[in-house]
């Protein structure tokens, strides 16, 4: 039963990359997964249910890759060239261009728009674990509120998204992880201080 279930999660979000929000519709993604429409609702109670589903899937998934990928990183030029090489799967794989579609089509007030802004939530505190342990022993620290720095990474990723999602211009990613890669190399090359420096301080 679990089996056919991630089936129709999967063809839910093949369909919202396919045919964007608007088009994916129970008959559609039947058609995508090749499986009868009844069988969506054998499943789920109706389609908002099931998108919540989907997002909530892939979502969990990409933040549990990234957290594998990047917990404990505490230098900045792997941890952006590792965000690099995830970001390009998350396009490969459709995960960005399936949540773009989400978003733009949640109802304020719907459980759409409740879901998403919980998964909004868990990659801002990934963003927290992330620069938190970055930042760690920097003289800028001190001046940083991580907190609202990570709602800020996430902010940014997503406008860019939807910049992205509007023009089509794929090189506008690329250019940004080139310089935060240029930027990184810079914030590399200054040292931590020791703890008896911070205490200091």
């Amino acid at each position: 039963m679990s089996d056919t279930r991630d089936r129709v999660l999967d063809a839910t979000l093949a369909c919202l990359v396919r045919n964007g929000h608007g088009g994916t519709t129970a008959r559609a993604i039947a058609q995508t997964g090749g499986f009868a429409p009844g069988v969506i609702y054998y499943h789920f109670s109706d389609l908002d249910d099931l998108l919540v589903a989907a997002l909530a899937r892939t979502s969990g998934s990409r933040i549990d890759r990234y957290r594998t990928e990047l917990s404990g990183t505490d230098r900045a030029v792997p941890l952006v060239a590792r965000l690099r090489e995830l970001y390009d799967e998350d396009t490969e794989t459709g995960h960005i261009a399936a949540v773009q579609e989400l978003y733009s089509g949640a109802r304020p007030g719907s459980r759409l728009a409740a879901q998403l802004a919980e998964e909004t939530r868990n990659w801002e505190q990934l963003s927290e674990e992330l620069l938190t342990v970055l930042l760690r022993g920097k003289p800028l620290a001190s001046l940083v509120r991580v907190r609202v720095l990570a709602g800020a990474a996430v902010a940014f990723y997503l406008g860019m998204e939807t910049l992205t999602h509007l023009d089509g211009d794929r090189s506008r990613p690329d250019t940004l992880f080139d310089q935060a890669a240029r930027l990184a190399a810079v914030f590399d090359r200054v040292p931590r201080l020791n703890r008896r420096s911070r205490r200091l301080r």
